[in-house]
């Protein structure tokens, strides 16, 4: 493989400690083998990442603001949060409900029971962006609750970078919910300057029997930042998983989504609401693997297009030799502001066994003009109709929301 400068400095990172060396050179190795995705790879065909892999990225540079990142001990905060500055974790004394267990990825590492949880809900192979998330192996949290624990208050995780330019920043996140355990995560990445730099992050989540996750990913970056997530899922009988997604930022956005469905009424709904402005490029890829009976899943993506802006959408629903009864629906409406803007919509279904229910569909279209009409008739300025118009799509999807404080976040 021609060496990027992504992994130019990767040899920093490996130290003298057998486990985590294993891991990261595991990953190297992998990347190596394998190489970085060309518009060759199905799964990238839409979207190309040339411009992210020539950009001398420095891993290095850490720049915290200096402001109060952690609202984890303040009474009056809605949420317990946790903050990733510039790519680095604040650490502090964090105040968590019992049963409730937050780990930074480096004691993580050492940790014998927690570490088979790393690389395992994945296929590194087919995911170079998570082998190099791997080779960079030191930033990130680990979050287990105990067998039949509630949390009734969300957890923020928030990943700000507003002074730092020209960075990579690679986080690594583990989940573990175990047996009738219930949880709600909220992840909000922004910046509140118009700074370029390569957001990679991993999330590895593991649902347990009769266990729930709700998960909220809220991508609100610089428009000239690059984004590229992987959510990697086991899901056990009986548990649910549901992800609400919002994009309104980043030049290249990505997030990936790797569900694998593994006992009998696992659940998995994936629900996305995006904007995509003049020269960017947002991609939602999903592959869902229906691998024992039984099992469901939805995928449902709302967008709106403006002039000179690119979309991806892939959703693949696999089901399984022996997945009789298994149900998989997706769905993806999109709006286009201007004729000059391009989606790249690709359901896919691929099915190997009888007596299931599987669907897909995509719709596309324009503002109708009849609905504009009427409102700039009525005084309203044509802009504000136009987002009247927009805001009343997505309003579909935030409305699944039932938390209305976070709802309130979602809004772009």
């Amino acid at each position: 493989m021609k060496e990027s400068s992504l992994i130019k400095n990767v040899d920093l990172f490996l130290d003298d400690k057998p486990s985590v060396y294993a891991l990261r050179d595991r990953a190297k190795k992998c990347l190596f083998d394998y190489g970085f995705p060309t518009k060759k790879n199905e799964n990238w065909k839409y979207t190309d990442v040339k411009e992210i892999l020539i950009r001398d990225f420095d891993i290095n540079q850490k720049q915290c603001d200096g402001e109060c990142c952690c609202k984890n001990k303040a009474e009056d905060s809605y949420f317990i949060e946790f903050c990733f500055c510039a790519g680095t974790l604040h650490v502090e004394d964090f105040v968590l409900p019992e049963g409730v267990n937050v780990i930074p990825l480096p004691l993580m590492l050492y940790e014998g029971e927690y570490k088979k949880y790393l690389f395992n809900a994945f296929d590194l192979k087919k995911h170079p962006f998570a082998c190099l998330n791997g080779m960079y192996l030191e930033q990130g949290l680990c979050i287990i609750v105990d067998k039949g624990i509630k949390v009734d208050v969300p957890l923020l995780i928030k990943y700000k970078n507003t002074k730092s330019d020209n960075i990579q920043m690679n986080i690594h996140n583990v989940v573990v919910l175990e047996k009738n355990a219930n949880l709600s995560i909220v992840e909000e990445f922004y910046s509140k300057v118009d700074n370029s730099y390569l957001l990679n992050i991993v999330n590895e989540i593991y649902l347990k029997e009769n266990s729930e996750l709700n998960h909220y990913k809220i991508q609100k970056e610089s428009k000239k930042a690059y984004h590229i997530a992987l959510n990697a899922l086991k899901i056990y009988e009986k548990a649910k998983y549901k992800q609400y997604y919002v994009s309104n930022g980043a030049k290249i956005s990505r997030n990936e989504n790797e569900i694998n469905l593994e006992a009998k009424d696992a659940l998995a709904e994936i629900y996305s609401a995006y904007k995509v402005s003049k020269d960017m490029l947002s991609d939602i890829t999903t592959n869902v693997n229906h691998n024992v009976l039984e099992t469901s899943s939805n995928q449902y993506a709302k967008a709106v297009l403006e002039d000179g802006a690119k979309a991806v959408f892939q959703g693949k629903v696999y089901i399984a030799k022996d997945a009789v009864k298994s149900v998989g629906n997706q769905l993806h409406k999109a709006l286009y502001l201007d004729g000059d803007a391009e989606l790249c919509c690709k359901p896919q279904l691929e099915i190997y066994a009888d007596d299931v229910k599987c669907s897909h569909g995509a719709s596309c279209g324009e503002i109708d003009e009849e609905q504009l009409f009427y409102l700039t008739s009525r005084g309203i300025a044509k802009d504000v109709a136009v987002k009247l118009i927009t805001d009343a799509h997505l309003n579909e999807i935030y409305s699944l929301i039932e938390d209305e404080v976070i709802r309130e976040k979602f809004i772009i």
